[in-house]
């Protein structure tokens, strides 16, 4: 585009003073960059700025081997401040940019770059940001801390760290770069040229799904301020976002609350849990569930953990879902009355279908400091080999639990109520069935009705068996106490049958 026609598309949005000639004004330009007096410019076809003075940015052409002024642009009002300096520079070379770069400069190199980056590891991803853009980047979190691995570049390591580090470039950022939490965060680009910089850094932010990650920064040490790098380097901070959050080199914010958890299971400092939880804008829970999730299918804990992060936080009003040891847990907080309720079994019901897992539920908790326990609680019941269903509750496997922690498990069988025995042998021996009717009967908190029903027997033949019953074992079926022997000596039955116990008849069988 010839001299002539840039400056009158920049009249319209900039205060423009030229000072042409017909041979500058007949010049052919198809690049623009800053200055940079250590380095040369890109080209004789060159729109050279010189950074501003009271606002002002001096425009120069080479004119045979000459750089030549051709012209000043007030950036705006005098007073500006520094960061809305720096938009206005910004906001300059990108109408410059789009004024004399074809609109698919650099649209293949960055397809091919995404694509790559899908399956390939962070490091030659970043090599190849680095060459594209014929400059070293910088990582930096949100914190104002440099990422380590944003030195590991071919291009210029050392300098970058000189640039970035020893001006602190991070601290620059948090006085006065990105505010997260703006609407247009994904938008923002500044051009650091103030005295913290050795050279001009076009700074962008790094963002996965709309989450904030930290900034990419690229100073001009090798090759200069350029409108090429303006059109390229939004595109090339989502890649890069992407492919560090895929490689798990720089966690969004959502997993760093997640891991939350993991600080809730190995830190024993209550007094310091509300503080780190603030620190995340998270709300510690003071009721809550702790749920070990084990795949069915062999599925990865990190598969898991994003499938459950899909189903689980539509449910509950918060929930924290981490890996630790391996193994995917989900903390859910939730009232008591909605954890005992038949629609939260329901719910983690449909959750074991769609995610192929089971699901071991720990007891209902208030303390946050209590989820080690209930860790290790979930961790001994997922190894009964009495659990039978795809959601289970820890609460309902206590008696299994306690069975399980006896060390010398040939003395169990002793145990077993005198009664159960008495009834089995009579049962083998004579034909009945008064070992599943008291079950039942048992089961259904020793209701008449309900237990008739359940067995489809009349009542009286019923109340028969259960006088039967008491014949043959002396037992009171009137007495709580007494049935809750009875009830525990079933539990411990099918406990033995689980564990193959050799001793253990199958006349109980599991439910």
């Amino acid at each position: 585009m010839k001299l002539k026609q840039v400056m009158q598309h920049l009249a319209t949005k900039f205060e423009v003073t030229d000072c042409l000639t017909p041979a500058t004004a007949a010049l052919v330009i198809n690049q623009a960059q800053f200055e940079n007096k250590d380095r040369s410019p890109i080209g004789s076809q060159t729109l050279l700025l010189q950074l501003p003075v009271a606002q002002k940015v001096r425009l120069s052409c080479d004119v045979q081997g000459t750089w030549q002024l051709v012209g000043t642009l007030q950036l705006g009002a005098k007073q500006l401040t520094v960061a809305q300096t720096q938009n206005q520079l910004l906001r300059l070379l990108f109408m410059l940019g789009k004024l004399l770069q074809p609109a698919t400069t650099g649209l293949a190199t960055l397809n091919d770059l995404a694509i790559d980056a899908i399956t390939a590891d962070f490091d030659p991803i970043f090599d190849r940001a680095v060459r594209l853009v014929q400059n070293p980047l910088a990582i930096i979190d949100l914190n104002g801390q440099v990422l380590s691995r944003s030195h590991m570049t071919k291009l210029n390591g050392a300098s970058i760290q000189a640039a970035v580090g020893t001006n602190q470039i991070g601290k620059w950022l948090l006085e006065r770069g990105f505010e997260p939490e703006k609407l247009d965060f994904l938008t923002q680009i500044y051009v650091a040229a103030d005295q913290l910089s050795a050279v001009p850094m076009l700074v962008t932010p790094l963002a996965h799904r709309q989450e904030p990650l930290g900034y990419l920064v690229m100073p001009a040490l090798t090759t200069p301020l350029n409108t090429q790098h303006a059109l390229l380097i939004n595109d090339l901070s989502k890649i890069i976002a992407g492919s560090l959050v895929k490689n798990q080199i720089m966690p969004t914010a959502a997993s760093q609350r997640d891991r939350l958890l993991n600080m809730l299971l190995t830190e024993r400092q209550s007094a310091t849990f509300d503080a780190q939880f603030k620190e995340q804008n998270v709300k510690l829970p003071t009721e809550m569930v702790l749920i070990k999730c084990d795949p069915l299918a062999d599925q990865a804990p990190m598969i898991l953990q994003q499938r459950l992060q899909y189903l689980l936080r539509p449910l509950f009003t918060q929930s924290l879902i981490s890996v630790y040891r391996q193994h995917c847990l989900a903390l859910v907080t939730i009232s008591l009355a909605a954890y005992n309720s038949a629609e939260f079994k329901a719910q983690l019901q449909r959750i074991t279908q769609q995610a192929d897992c089971r699901l071991i539920v720990s007891n209902y908790y208030v303390r946050p400091e209590d989820t080690a326990a209930a860790y290790l609680v979930c961790s001994r019941t997922a190894k009964l080999k009495t659990i039978h269903t795809r959601v289970v509750f820890c609460e309902d496997e206590f008696y299994n639990l306690a069975l399980a922690r006896v060390n010398h498990i040939e003395i169990l069988p002793f145990f077993v109520n005198p009664a159960l025995k008495a009834l089995i042998s009579y049962d083998a021996t004579n034909k009945t069935t008064l070992v599943p009717t008291l079950d039942a009967y048992l089961t259904a908190t020793c209701n008449l009705t309900r237990t008739a029903k359940q067995l489809y027997v009349h009542p009286n033949t019923l109340r028969n068996r259960l006088k039967a019953i008491t014949t043959i074992t002396g037992c009171d079926l009137r007495d709580a106490e007494t049935c809750f022997k009875l009830a525990s000596g079933f539990k411990l039955q099918r406990f033995l049958i689980d564990n193959n116990d050799s001793v253990a008849t199958q006349s109980v069988q599991p439910k």
